[in-house]
């Protein structure tokens, strides 16, 4: 097979990049079931920070990659980058469940991100040397990197579904194709990147033959399982198995019910057809509304719900449940006998949706909607669902359910009893943002065992109804939480009848605002100006496990910026100390450190917008991120008739252009998508992509003309700047999310704008004739 030196880089470089993608996605699912919702978070920077570090050591240590050995040294890391992502998942499949947090546990999470991010290095170290030794060609091979991580990321739903640890496999066989890429282009001795001295074809071989088998072996006989789960005893796991968008187990029946859990923490019951569902405040809207239907049940899990909807007479109950393993394999599957084929009776109408697209789709009205609790009291109690974004939680959400509710209607939603104030909050302004004049009169409360229900209803509650629910639950020995007339005291009150629920109550150290679409953060409550003194009381850090987990994240994400960047300062201090243009290469860096900030806040903010508009998360977030690296790539694919004369200029133009526009998407964009939701979801879809182009083409065009300038300038700093983009991209994702979590997404648009602003400003000049520092030896 004969491949050309080009062809053997950049199809390395495609299929490398795709096995990051999928590598990072697989241990952002692996972290979150082995250890946790919050700390699936540290899977994302795992690549960012394993790219930086790996730019930053081919800064210092240049000869990693040597010209001369370019080729061949880039597919023994792609090969060593594999083998380390078996050793990963190994390492995590044996990793002891995290329950709390102490400085040991610190200690034991510190080591196994270490570990997980060793791949990630390794492919940094690849694309920082391709991009170092092939700058003249970098519009074209940003391109490739941006189109393979495309690929990875549209390919990362099928590996996930094979399972997460398979994925990692998966990732060992592109790791080890790559390696074979670069090695078949290293036997052409001379091309455009100079004298290639051959690959040790044995050490590939064995690279890729290593990897199929392995693969094999796992397809043939499962050898990557898990050791523990927290919360769950293994011994009793019957049926297990992942997907894309999380790790279902179901215990062994007893009693007449069988426990299933969606990554070892939220958990619904799957009942038997004899068993009888405990009576709940959830049921209380059926006291209204007895027999008469439909009745749409979200989060349908293991059925408990639509058997209380059934129990209750209704006729029609349509039910929508976002995991298709649940519905498929489980109910439908291996537990249909068990569960009386609950899923396929005639009056149950069950759909793989999420429950929001659902709702704002189906033609029809609902006499009562029903949310209620999908997560355990464990990881809620530690705040270990802080970080976690929730569509159906929002202002805009409660406002489409009750916009979908007949004229009598009822939303009925159920969650723990510490989250009812702020819940009670957010169901009083979507009446309010509804059209009704008291939210107060159309309230009502009760609830059991840890956790209330609130009934929303669409009109005023009458006395005979609030007479009716009250006797409910009294007869019932529920708590009644609040009424129109007994709002149980003077917070939930002023909570149902202020339009500022900040009013309510000013010093609380709860943030009791409603959670909106621009801030869907339902489950996090420290305000602002509490934040650091939560932070310094031990007994609230312990309730606040996802807070720590960010934070922790963004200090060590500075530190380990700051040591990047003085680090090989001062290993190497020729390089900048004594060169004629010291200023302009400081420049350089600081540019780069703005750009992997900048596209962090604008990747992660518009991901959240879009996600919410179109619909089911998984798939949304593929297509979003998919069509956003595309025409990021066509926007470098742009710049490659722009010179080095001109790249300065071209650099500042268009991230002055881009800060604009995110000005304007931040001001426009949440309205124009609210207007467009109701479209088609093709119609939906093209929208998106057109509001996606232009960003896109603009992100793209700064890493090529950037790379362009320092080539021609100081050629040795780029895989420093590679780096230090990496890691300003880890500290940018811990940032961001904070500054999401307290002000909105619209700010983190802001943000990116204003971050693209201050890398205009110090965008490095191109090289002028004997500017150039002396060569390093």
């Amino acid at each position: 097979m004969r491949v050309t030196q080009r062809q053997g880089l950049y199809a390395g470089v495609a299929i490398i990049s795709a096995a990051g993608i999928v590598l990072q996605i697989a241990l952002t699912r692996l972290y979150s079931a082995l250890l946790g919702h919050h700390l699936a978070f540290l899977a994302i920077s795992l690549s960012l920070f394993g790219i930086g570090l790996g730019g930053v050591l081919l800064y210092v240590v240049p000869a990693l990659a040597r010209p001369t050995h370019l080729l061949a040294r880039l597919g023994l890391f792609s090969g060593l980058a594999g083998l380390a992502a078996v050793v990963a998942v190994v390492m995590l499949l044996h990793t002891r469940p995290i329950e709390t947090i102490d400085l040991a546990v610190l200690g034991r999470l510190a080591g196994t991100y270490l570990v997980t991010s060793i791949p990630f290095v390794f492919i940094g170290i690849v694309v920082a040397a391709a991009l170092r030794h092939a700058a003249a060609e970098v519009s074209r091979l940003y391109l490739v990197d941006l189109v393979g991580a495309a690929v990875g990321g549209a390919g990362s739903i099928l590996a996930l579904r094979a399972g997460g640890p398979r994925a990692c496999l998966v990732v060992c066989v592109l790791c080890s194709l790559a390696a074979l890429f670069f090695a078949l282009g290293a036997r052409q001795a001379e091309g455009p990147y100079g004298p290639q001295r051959p690959a040790q074809m044995p050490v590939i071989a064995t690279f890729v033959l290593g990897a199929c088998v392995l693969f094999a072996a796992d397809l043939r006989v499962p050898w990557l399982v898990l050791g523990e789960l927290r919360w769950v005893d293994m011994k009793q796991v019957e049926f297990q198995q992942w997907n894309e968008m999380a790790l279902i187990t179901v215990d062994k029946p007893r009693d007449g019910m069988a426990w299933m859990r969606m990554d070892a923490s939220a958990a619904t019951a799957i009942l038997a057809p004899d068993e009888t569902p405990p009576l709940h405040p959830d049921e209380m809207a059926y006291v209204l509304h007895r027999d008469q239907g439909p009745v749409l049940v979200i989060g349908a899990g293991g059925g408990r719900d639509i058997r209380a909807a059934l129990k209750a007479g209704q006729k029609d109950v349509f039910a929508a449940e976002i995991n298709p393993t649940i519905v498929n394999d489980v109910m439908r599957g291996k537990y249909r006998d068990f569960s009386g084929g609950l899923f396929d009776k005639p009056e149950v109408h069950v759909s793989v949706a999420d429950g929001r697209s659902f709702v704002r789709r189906s033609p029809v009205q609902f006499r009562n909607i029903v949310i209620s609790l999908v997560d355990t009291w464990a990881a809620a109690s530690v705040g270990a669902l802080a970080l976690s974004e929730n569509s159906l939680y929002t202002v805009e959400a409660f406002r489409d359910f009750i916009e979908r509710l007949t004229p009598e209607g009822t939303l009925l939603v159920n969650r723990w009893d510490n989250e009812f104030p702020r819940l009670l909050a957010l169901g009083a302004a979507a009446l309010r943002e509804s059209g009704a004049a008291e939210p107060k009169d159309h309230l009502f409360a009760c609830g059991k065992e840890r956790s209330t229900s609130l009934l929303v209803k669409r009109t005023p509650l009458t006395p005979e109804e609030i007479a009716s629910l009250r006797a409910h639950c009294q007869s019932n020995h529920f708590y009644e939480v609040f009424a129109p007339d007994a709002p149980g005291n003077d917070l939930r009150h002023r909570l149902a009848t202020l339009s500022d629920a900040r009013q309510a109550w000013p010093d609380a150290r709860t943030d009791l605002t409603p959670p909106t679409d621009d801030r869907p953060f339902f489950f996090y409550t420290v305000p602002a100006r509490c934040l650091v003194s939560v932070l310094g009381s031990p007994s609230e850090r312990q309730l606040q496990h996802g807070l720590l987990t960010l934070v922790g994240l963004l200090v060590t994400s500075a530190v380990i910026a700051a040591l990047f960047l003085l680090g090989p300062l001062l290993v190497r201090r020729v390089a900048i100390l004594r060169a004629p243009d010291r200023g302009q290469r400081l420049r350089a860096l600081l540019f780069f450190l703005g750009l992997g900030a900048g596209f962090v806040y604008v990747e992660v903010a518009l991901v959240q917008y879009f996600v919410m508009y179109l619909g089911h998360p998984i798939y949304a977030l593929s297509t979003v991120l998919v069509a956003l690296l595309l025409s990021t790539g066509l926007g470098s694919l742009l710049t490659a008739r722009i010179g080095v004369e001109r790249a300065q200029r071209a650099a500042r133009a268009r991230a002055i252009l881009l800060a604009a526009l995110l000005v304007i998407y931040a001001l426009l964009l949440g309205r124009v998508l609210g207007l467009a939701v109701s479209l088609p979801f093709g119609l939906r879809l093209a929208l998106t992509l057109a509001l996606l182009a232009p960003l896109g083409l603009l992100l793209g065009s700064q890493t090529p003309l950037g790379v362009r300038l320092i080539d021609a300038r100081a050629a040795e700093l780029l895989p420093w700047c590679w780096g230090l983009n990496g890691v300003a991209s880890v500290a940018a994702t811990a940032m961001g999310t904070l500054v999401a979590m307290h002000a909105g997404f619209r700010w983190l648009l802001v943000a990116g704008a204003a971050t693209y602003l201050v890398a205009a400003l110090v965008v490095p000049a191109r090289s002028e004739a004997g500017a150039e520092a002396p060569p390093l030896s």
